[in-house]
């Protein structure tokens, strides 16, 4: 992906304007407006390439108005990979016409520094109530100000302690069937370590011993998407050396977007670096999501008790389209006795979150959010289960728009609740 924009223009005339894009588009179905689709954001990717075009600030708000949520491409007759399109104008923006201050700040200084941003984030859960606010009923929390975040937006608070903080860098087990390096990501590390603790908890449960490497760092994603590729190639190496420093079994990830960027991603910064390529091939080899890992131990469902609940499942767009892991999931919760597990229709639609395209665009966002909130709403599903952090975020606050109970979270902790009920059958019986 290290490569100029002009060197994209084989890639872009492949579009054929053939229109099955809008079908499938979560921006064009809200804005009915033919320059927010893949086929019209390529015709302006072209004319860009071909001069005709300036990098106007018009132009620069259509390339950002993409979840890159890879609908289009998934869908395209000619394969056209549109986010990548995408992801080469924005890297042409970025280049020729900088960063805002904010991103800047955020990108350069602080992600790109691993102790800066633990240091600010540890720091931050002592002072966020100075800048939020209880959201309703004392769930989440509400921006007090305008930050550049809309003040409607319900935002998960930063955990007391971070999910690294809790645990020893090596979790033993005895006579232990693998070895597996968990990559917490930044969401689970600061936001939900109740993700991380349900992580480790199944894991143990079947065997595997985890280590969790304390220096390793954000993915990158973020700084990549938005164009500032010198800044998630440095991220990006520190993180190949960390993870393969020591030879583990698997990389087991709880995101698939942090999942997508070890796997493959990395692999596309380093297509004019021989030495990090390698290296990055040799990661994504050992990649695999957390459903990928928990289906291939024999006798996981075995230690399933009971959980009289009705279920529904949101496919994360990256885990679903980008690593193609679909299937995993919805054997764990159909493995579970008791759970009734409902299909929503149009599982794998974006839910409007797309990182940080919701805090920019948050009324977009919510719109496409309402109609993920709403075929969850159909299913009459009590709890719904997802493989992504910040769907998980997203999603509850849109139920918490619309004023509906449904509790939100990810796979792991569903498969957590499913082994605690059985252990404590056990106990029961026991008379423990």
């Amino acid at each position: 992906m290290n490569r100029s924009l002009e060197s994209w223009q084989n890639e872009a005339i492949r579009c054929i304007r053939c229109g099955a894009c809008q079908n499938v588009c979560p921006v064009f179905k809200e804005l009915q407006v033919e320059s927010t689709v893949a086929r019209g954001r390529v015709k302006l990717i072209r004319g860009v390439i071909n001069k005709d075009l300036d990098l106007t600030e018009g132009l620069i708000d259509k390339m950002s108005l993409c979840l890159m949520c890879k609908a289009c491409v998934a869908n395209c007759p000619s394969g056209v990979k549109v986010d990548k399109l995408v992801e080469a104008a924005r890297k042409e923006i970025t280049e020729k016409k900088g960063l805002s201050p904010l991103k800047n700040l955020v990108f350069r200084l602080v992600l790109k520094n691993r102790w800066i941003f633990d240091t600010g984030m540890r720091t931050g859960r002592f002072f966020q109530g100075l800048v939020f606010r209880k959201g309703p009923e004392g769930q989440g929390m509400l921006p007090r100000m305008s930050l550049g975040i809309d003040k409607r937006r319900l935002l998960s608070p930063l955990a007391q302690k971070t999910f690294k903080s809790l645990y020893p860098e090596v979790v033993n087990v005895p006579e232990a069937k693998m070895k597996v390096a968990f990559f917490t990501g930044c969401m689970i590390n600061y936001i939900y370590p109740d993700t991380g603790r349900a992580v480790i908890n199944v894991l143990k449960r079947n065997g595997v011993e985890v280590r969790i490497p304390p220096l390793q760092n954000c993915c990158g994603t973020p700084v990549r998407i938005n164009g500032d590729y010198e800044t998630a190639k440095t991220m990006a190496k520190a993180n190949i050396d960390v993870l393969l420093k020591e030879n583990y079994d698997s990389v087991v990830v709880a995101c698939g977007t942090c999942g997508l960027s070890l796997k493959e991603e990395y692999a596309e910064l380093f297509q004019d670096d021989p030495i990090y390529l390698e290296k990055a091939k040799i990661l994504g080899s050992r990649v695999k999501d957390f459903t990928e890992l928990v289906v291939a131990l024999e006798g996981f469902q075995d230690k399933m008790g009971h959980l009289p609940l009705k279920v529904t499942y949101h496919d994360p767009c990256h885990l679903a389209r980008g690593l193609r892991v679909k299937a995993q999931p919805r054997k764990i919760i159909r493995s579970i006795p008791g759970v009734v597990f409902q299909e929503m229709d149009k599982a794998d639609t974006c839910c409007g979150s797309g990182g940080s395209f919701s805090l920019y665009h948050y009324e977009l966002s919510t719109k496409i959010n309402d109609h993920k909130v709403n075929t969850i709403k159909e299913t009459g599903a009590e709890l719904l289960v997802t493989g992504c952090s910040a769907c998980r975020m997203h999603i509850a606050d849109g139920l918490n728009r619309q004023g509906i109970a449904v509790q939100v979270m990810h796979t792991a902790q569903l498969i957590e609740m499913a082994y605690e009920s059985k252990q404590r059958r056990i106990t029961k019986n026991l008379g423990v």
